[in-house]
C-alpha cells in the first residue's frame, strides 16, 4: 500500500520527488552493477596468471560484491513500485553500499596481502564516489551528508585494518601489480568515470525537473491569486485551496457599501479626478477592512463588498462587521473635512450589514478560480444597504447582525436606533432593522 500523500501541496511535490530519486538511484545503482561486473569479467579474462592472487577467487569475489549491489538497487526499486518504501529506509541502502564496498576492499588487501598504501590500485576504490553521486540524486541534504561520513569511516577502517605486508619478491610484485594499471583496469576506471559523470547529469536534470514543476506550481498559485481576495492568500500558501473549491456554508458577517450621487459626482469630474476620487474611496475601505479583519470580495464600480468570518469563522465576525461600519462612516466624516477645504462635494455613502449563513467557496477551474459567497444572507445585506437611500440613513443594520455581536438595541445608553420592521426589495418576511445614532460615529 503506497504511503498516503500530504495534503500540503509542496510537501506532496517533495515526497513524489524523493520517491522518483530513489527509483532512478536503484536502476543507476544496478546498472552501475552490471556495467562493472561487465568490465571486471574483461579485466580478468584477458590478464595472464599472475603470483598475486587466485584469478578465480578475484572474479567470483567480484561477483560478490557487484551481486550485492545490484540485488540492493533491485530491493529498493520493487519496494518504490509496490508502496512499500519509506524514507529512513535511505539511511540502510547508504550503509549497505558503502559495508559492501568496504568488506570488497579489505578482502582484496587480505588476499594480495599488501600493505594500505597500495589500496588506491584496485578499481573498486574508485565506485566510493560513484555511490556518493548516487546518493546525490535523492536531493536530501542529510542522507547524503550520512553517506559521506560512512565513506570515511569505511575508508578510516580499511586504512587501520589493512596493515598486510607482501611476502613477493619485489620484481614480482611490480609484474604482477601492472596488470592494475593495464589497458583493461584502466578501462574500468575510465567507465567508473563516466558513469559518474553520467549519474551527475542525470542528477541535474532531475533537479531541472523538479524546479521546472515548483516554478508551474508557484505560477499556477500565482495566477489564481488574481482571482481570489489578497486576503485568502495564506489559504493559498497553505494549500488548502481545495477547501476553498468545495466550498462550505458558514455563519458569516456581510457588509456591502455604496457612494451616493456618485454617477452625477462622476459626470462633473475628468477621468484623472474620477479616477483619484474612487481610488481615494477605495483605499479607505480597503484599510478599514485590513484594520478590522474583513475580507474584501470584490469592488463593485463606486461600491464594495466586504466579509467577516473568512478564512475561518471566530465569535466576533459581526462585532467586526459592525466596528468596520463604524470606521468607514469615521473615515468619510474625515475626508469630507478635506474635501470641503477645497471646495469639493461632501461624499454620502450607503452601508448595509447583515449576519446569515451563506455558502463561501471558490468557483471555476486552475485556470481562472473565482471566490464567490452566495446565499439569502447576501441578499439581505444588498437589499439593507438599497434600503439607506429611501430611509436616508448612512447605516442600515439588521437585527440578526446585532444580536450575534452582542448589542441590545433596547438597552439604554444605546446608540443604535430602530427604523421599525420593514419588508426589503425582493421578500415577503418583514424583519427588524437599525441604524446609528447621529453622534454614535
Amino acid at each position: 500500500m503506497a504511503p498516503a500523500l500530504p495534503a500540503n501541496g509542496s510537501e506532496r511535490l517533495l515526497l513524489e520527488a524523493d520517491l522518483s530519486a530513489e527509483r532512478a538511484a536503484s536502476v543507476v545503482r544496478m546498472a552501475i552493477a552490471v556495467a562493472l561486473l561487465v568490465t571486471v569479467e574483461v579485466v580478468l579474462k584477458r590478464s595472464n596468471d599472475i603470483s598475486l592472487l587466485d584469478l578465480t577467487e578475484a572474479r567470483n569475489q567480484a561477483r560478490a560484491t557487484l551481486g550485492l549491489l545490484f540485488f540492493a538497487g533491485l530491493a529498493v526499486y520493487l519496494l518504490v513500485k509496490f508502496g512499500r518504501w519509506r524514507p529512513w529506509m535511505a539511511y540502510v541502502t547508504v550503509t549497505v553500499d558503502i559495508a559492501v564496498l568496504t568488506g570488497s576492499l579489505l578482502a582484496d588487501l587480505r588476499d594480495l596481502r599488501l600493505p594500505v598504501a597500495f589500496m588506491s590500485m584496485f578499481p573498486v576504490v574508485g565506485v566510493f564516489p560513484l555511490l556518493l553521486a548516487v546518493s546525490a540524486l535523492r536531493i536530501r541534504p542529510w542522507v547524503q551528508l550520512y553517506a559521506l561520513c560512512l565513506t570515511l569511516v569505511g575508508l578510516a577502517l580499511v586504512a587501520c585494518l589493512g596493515g598486510w605486508g607482501s611476502n613477493l619478491a619485489p620484481e614480482t610484485f611490480l609484474r604482477d601489480a601492472e596488470m592494475f594499471y593495464s589497458v583493461p583496469a584502466n578501462t574500468a576506471r575510465a567507465a567508473m568515470l563516466a558513469l559518474g559523470g553520467a549519474v551527475l547529469v542525470l542528477g541535474a536534470v532531475r533537479g531541472r525537473r523538479l524546479l521546472n514543476r515548483a516554478v508551474a506550481e508557484t505560477t499556477r498559485r500565482l495566477n489564481l491569486a488574481r482571482y481570489l481576495p489578497a486576503e485568502l492568500l495564506p489559504v493559498l500558501s497553505s494549500d488548502n485551496i481545495e477547501d476553498l473549491r468545495i466550498g462550505r456554508r458558514a455563519e458569516v458577517a456581510l457588509v456591502f457599501i455604496d457612494i451616493r450621487g456618485s454617477t452625477a459626482m462622476g459626470e462633473a469630474m475628468s477621468p484623472a479626478a474620477l479616477t483619484g476620487f474612487i481610488g481615494a474611496f477605495r483605499a479607505r475601505v480597503t484599510r478599514a477592512a485590513r484594520q478590522h479583519g474583513g475580507v474584501i470580495d470584490k469592488f463593485i464600480g463606486d461600491g464594495a463588498f466586504i466579509i467577516f468570518g473568512l478564512p475561518q469563522t471566530s465569535g466576533d465576525d459581526a462585532a467586526r462587521a459592525l466596528a468596520f461600519c463604524r470606521s468607514m462612516l469615521a473615515s468619510v466624516d474625515e475626508w469630507n473635512g478635506l474635501r470641503k477645504a477645497t471646495g469639493a462635494v461632501p461624499v454620502a455613502v450607503g452601508i448595509g450589514v447583515h449576519f446569515g449563513t451563506a455558502f463561501v467557496g471558490a468557483i471555476g477551474d486552475e485556470q481562472r478560480l473565482e471566490f464567490t459567497v452566495m446565499g439569502d444572507a447576501v441578499n439581505v445585506a444588498a437589499r439593507l444597504e438599497d434600503a439607506t437611500k429611501a430611509l436616508e440613513v448612512p447605516l442600515v443594520a439588521s437585527g440578526d447582525v446585532l444580536r450575534a455581536a452582542g448589542e441590545d438595541p433596547e438597552r439604554a445608553g444605546s446608540h443604535w436606533r430602530s427604523l421599525g420592521t420593514q419588508t426589503l426589495r425582493g421578500r415577503n418576511e418583514a424583519m427588524p432593522i437599525y441604524t446609528l445614532e447621529n453622534d454614535a460615529v
